[in-house]
């Protein structure tokens, strides 16, 4: 699946990152909610480096945001996000996502990730899914497919969010295809509300082939 894969990370009902909402390394149905704006600050340690612009290894920071506004039963969510380092930054990555509440405790939506504005040779090719959320009230289970070049992907997840001191506390698993179909790639990560405005998201990679990789994630949100 090589790279953008990895970058549509996630948000559950409970929290939102720069990136597509969804859980750690797919994206769902879900979207911002509406007039809301999430600015996402994450990077990883561990592991070969998912994240990296200048090659295996190299550890970078990415900066970002998404918001998200309603039309009638339509949610479109959008938003931007740049890897930022000494050695090398950009290129500037636009995603966005059409959800739509059709049918009771599910949602579909169609989204593309991954659209370079700026080095578009070294960013490759944007990632284009479609996915269904549907909510068993034990957990919420997540499907769906993505589309490019060389990376086509199932996807496939599962979350439960609780209570934990008044905040929300979301647990979640995920699958994706990798390596052009080849292999799998499973993760397991958690997220936290901290404050009304600032929530906290960690999760772990299992590769096949490689070492254990981690990501975290700090978002802070707010309505206008």
């Amino acid at each position: 699946m090589k790279r953008y894969i990895s970058l549509l990370s996630l948000f559950a009902a409970a929290s939102l990152h720069a990136t597509p909402s969804g859980l750690n390394n797919i994206p769902t149905a879900d979207t911002v909610p509406h007039r809301t704006v999430a600015i996402q600050a994450f990077s990883s340690f561990g592991g070969v480096n998912q994240f990296a612009t200048a090659g295996p290894g190299q550890h970078s920071f990415w900066l970002g945001f998404k918001t998200g506004w309603e039309f009638g039963p339509a949610h479109l969510e959008w938003g931007l996000d740049s890897p930022l380092g000494a050695d090398m930054s950009g290129p500037l990555f636009f995603q966005t996502k059409l959800g739509c509440h059709l049918w009771e405790d599910g949602a579909f939506a169609i989204g593309v990730a991954g659209v370079a504005f700026t080095d578009v040779e070294r960013a490759g090719d944007p990632f284009t899914y479609a996915m269904l959320t549907q909510d068993f009230h034990v957990a919420r289970f997540h499907l769906g497919y993505g589309l490019q070049t060389n990376g086509n992907s199932l996807l496939v997840g599962v979350d439960k969010t609780w209570k934990l001191l008044d905040r929300d506390f979301n647990l979640n698993a995920d699958l994706v295809q990798t390596r052009d179909q080849e292999a799998w790639l499973p993760s397991v990560g958690a997220k936290y509300g901290l404050t009304k405005n600032i929530v906290l998201e960690t999760w772990a990679n299992f590769p096949d082939q490689g070492s254990v990789s981690f990501i975290a994630k700090l978002n802070f949100v707010f309505q206008f």
